[in-house]
């Protein structure tokens, strides 16, 4: 019997089966290959938004998150074209890229090309803005590795932050802080009625590891700001919901642990989005617990804590401290939460409702329990509660092809934050606590009009509303008994802002645009004193005010290596209840009440900026800036009904009587040197360098001195070798210091965070750390990295802290992507 296998038949068929077979598994891969992913060719991270498109074909596509696009639509085209800024533009044949999908895309310093948000709320090139604009991007962040926002903040080397403890973070910008700096979250400002005139911490509530990217405006140049936005803008955009580009859903995420030493830091983040081609849902979440933050050994004593306070056996008692760089009593933890769901009901359209969630632990404020009074602790606690900040928003965003506005933004959103001061002093069993909430409103509407490719108009409405509750008490914590006291701020309170605004930006010429603005402002206030739990001196009080802010700039580009730019512009803060409210004997004799006819103070600046591209390879820009503060809002002598003098129960017979006031003058001038230099062979350049002079008028109105918020001259330098996979920098942090003449007035006093010189006046001493970086793609989904900051085990305080900064700290992170 003859097997089939010697059919001649049989082999025919086979080897046809064979062949289809083989057809349709190469059919299949060249399906799977029709998606493509574009990547960083340094780093080997995938690249979101780079446009695709093909000779003969006046389509393109753009790529997802994951740097993926289908182009099936090109496979009738030789060559596919790719670009993206900053990365040299790319062209490969279709049938070479379905053999090889990778798409790898060189980054190159050839301009100064650079898209920005923060200037008009709308995407623009750099190159036509004038401001000076630091970006942050999500490579950095990972790179880096911050704890807090605040940290990443200063890890660009062009904020300087200050911190009363480890849980804090008040960013100084051109001279300026705390309420005379916006923050703003996704469009929207986090300032409220009580952002107070001292150092903030708020920027801590703004999760780093949630952060797709973040600018930094420096000064008031943005008309597109209201109130507040002085020395400059935080504008932070995070995690998007993203959507498919075709019919399969899109899942994306993220996650990410992270150790370091210094403060036996633990973190964790994770965020996890799923979109379709209409909806699309994100969340996050992130959790950081830091313990007691070790400071460097080699520095000043004076910066070292030889005792702390304990209660032992229901006794505070004051103990010696054995491990004297351990900073007890700073420890603290985070934790924040983002939700987003967004719908795209047409083309044109996406509405989308988000809500945030940050809260802390209790926080030391380490600065007041190093205090000594009669050689004993001042406080044996001194803690802010939990931090708490919640904001939900609804926004409708709507592209035109014609009518009032080609791009158009609808945010309404509320927002509620809580706060609390708990302090007891050293044995005294009795705990003061006073808590605050605001809630409130706030409505924003952008819009752009495209009249042309080179004329863009702007204009917009901003609407906030903040209610304050604030609450006294203090508690014996032996016998429970508890006692109503006076509230920090009035209970009850209102304060309400708006504003309206329009600009254009045009290019005159090929070389030249300009940008011009103006913006009408108002706000209304109203107090209303409880005076059964204290006597004040009035019983309501109630503020309007109004202000007309604008800007002019030119930006000239002689070609695409030179950029000169001149910005001129004014900015305002309208008062608010910390302004007004906090009406309190601040010490014997001495009384402050509230003053119904203060009024906005308005700042006037003036910048000028070079930006210079050498051999496409070197970027060399400097800033120089000048900023005048009129009709500062400062404490002064005051009239109550005529006279200077009241009498108050009080320890002293009569008390002299204060307000806040539209008394003093501020100025400040300052430049901001930059250097970006690709050297060859993967190294790279860069350095920022940053100077500023402030100064305001004294008490009496007569004399300068210097201005509290602005710091030595700081900045940073590195040098970084990046290969495929790897990366590694080598980067110093620096900072001048202060002599005792130098400090203003109310930081002459701040004995206990400073250094002492031999007379025993404090004083800042100069640093620099020294700190290495690496990174490593492991796969194209997970990334790990690694440092060693402060390497020298430097010890010392930045300007104005009540905190010393980490000792030499090893950093370890791993993050996944998919």
């Amino acid at each position: 019997m003859r097997s089939h296998l010697s059919d001649p038949a049989f082999f025919y068929m086979f080897n046809r089966t064979l062949a289809l077979l083989s057809g349709a598994w190469a059919i299949t891969l060249g399906l799977q290959a029709q998606t493509i992913t574009v990547v960083d060719n340094e780093t080997g991270a995938s690249i979101e938004g780079v446009v695709v498109g093909a000779s003969g074909s006046t389509n393109s596509l753009l790529t997802d998150v994951k740097g993926n696009a289908n182009i099936r639509p090109f496979q009738q085209a030789d060559t596919i074209r790719f670009g993206a800024l900053n990365y040299e533009r790319f062209s490969i044949s279709y049938a070479a890229l379905v053999a090889s999908p990778i798409v790898r895309l060189v980054p190159v310093l050839k301009n100064l090309g650079e898209v920005v948000v923060s200037a008009n709320r709308w995407e623009q090139d750099e190159e036509r803005v004038p401001d000076q604009i630091t970006v942050i991007k999500p490579k950095d962040i990972a790179f880096q590795n911050p704890g807090t926002a605040a940290d990443m903040l200063q890890q660009s080397g062009e904020v300087f932050m200050q911190k009363s403890q480890q849980g804090g973070g008040s960013p100084m910008l051109r001279g300026f802080g705390a309420n005379r700096a916006l923050i703003v979250v996704d469009g929207v400002r986090m300032n409220n009625a009580i952002y107070r005139a001292g150092n903030l911490q708020n920027v801590i509530s703004v999760d780093p590891s949630s952060i797709e990217r973040a600018e930094v405006i420096h000064g008031p140049g943005a008309m597109t700001y209201g109130s507040d936005a002085i020395g400059g803008v935080m504008d932070f955009h995070t995690l998007r919901a993203r959507f498919s580009n075709d019919s399969n859903l899109l899942f994306h995420g993220g996650a990410m642990v992270r150790y370091a030493s210094a403060a036996n830091e633990t973190g964790g983040h994770l965020h996890i989005g799923i979109g379709g081609k209409k909806l699309s849902f994100l969340g996050s979440a992130s959790f950081t617990s830091f313990g007691d933050l070790r400071a460097g050994t080699d520095g000043p004593d004076d910066y070292l804590r030889p005792w702390t306070s304990e209660v032992i056996n229901g006794v505070d008692s004051q103990v010696v401290n054995t491990d004297k760089e351990l900073q007890k009593q700073s420890s603290y933890d985070n934790q924040a939460f983002i939700g987003k769901l967004a719908w795209k009901p047409s083309e044109g359209l996406e509405i989308g409702a988000n809500v945030y969630f940050s809260t802390t632990s209790d926080v030391p404020r380490y600065d007041r329990l190093i205090e000594l009074r009669n050689g004993a602790p001042r406080s044996a606690e001194w803690y802010y509660g939990p931090q708490e900040w919640m904001m939900a928003s609804l926004r409708a965003s709507h592209i035109a092809k014609k009518g009032p506005w080609s791009t158009a933004r609808l945010i309404v959103s509320m927002q509620d934050y809580t706060e609390s001061r708990n302090d007891r002093n050293f044995g005294n069993a009795r705990l003061r606590t006073q808590a605050e909430n605001v809630t409130g409103l706030w409505v924003n509407l952008d819009a752009e009009k495209e009249l042309s490719a080179g004329m863009q108009v702007f204009y917009g409405a901003e609407l906030v509303t903040n209610d304050v509750s604030s609450t006294g008490i203090r508690v014996d914590q032996e016998t429970g008994e508890e006692e109503t006291i006076n509230s920090r701020y009035p209970d009850g309170s209102t304060w309400s802002t708006g504003s309206i605004y329009t600009g254009l930006m045009h290019d005159m010429t090929e070389r030249l645009t300009i940008s011009v603005g103006a913006r009408f402002s108002w706000s209304s206030l109203d107090c209303t004193f409880d005076t059964t739990l204290f006597p004040y001196p009035a019983t309501k009080t109630s503020l309007d005010n109004s202000a007309v802010t604008g800007n002019v700039g030119l930006a000239f580009r002689p070609d695409k290596s030179w950029k000169l730019a001149i910005d001129l512009s004014t900015g305002f803060r309208a008062p608010n209840i910390d302004d007004i409210g906090k009406v309190f004997e601040s010490e014997a004799g001495l009384l402050i009440v509230p003053n119904p006819e203060l009024e906005a103070e308005y700042a006037y600046n003036a910048e000028v900026t070079i930006e210079k591209v050498i051999s496409e390879r070197v970027k060399v820009g400097v800033t120089g800036y000048h900023n005048l503060l009129d009709n500062a809002m400062v404490r002064r002598a005051f009239l109550l009904n005529g006279e200077d003098t009241v009498s108050y129960p009080s320890e002293a017979d009569t008390s002299a009587v204060f307000a806040i006031q539209n008394a003093a003058q501020a100025r400040v001038i300052g430049f901001v040197f930059g250097v970006d230099a690709k050297l060859g062979r993967g190294f790279s350049l860069n350095l920022r360098y940053n100077w500023q002079d402030g100064q305001e008028e004294d008490d009496n109105n007569t004399d300068p001195v210097p201005l509290r918020h602005c710091p030595p001259a700081f900045g940073q330098t590195g040098l970084t070798w990046e290969k495929k996979k790897f990366r590694v920098q080598v980067y110093t942090q620096f900072s001048a210091g202060f002599s005792f003449n130098d400090l203003p007035p109310s930081e002459q006093a701040k004995t206990p965070i400073y250094a002492l010189n031999d007379s025993g006046e404090p004083y800042v001493p100069s640093w620099t750390t020294f700190n290495l970086k690496g990174s490593y793609q492991l796969t194209k989904q997970l990334f790990a990295s690694a440092g060693v900051e402060n390497i020298t085990d430097q010890l010392y305080r930045p300007y104005s802290s009540g905190i010393s900064a980490p000792g030499r700290n090893f950093i370890i992170a791993l993050r996944a992507n998919f």
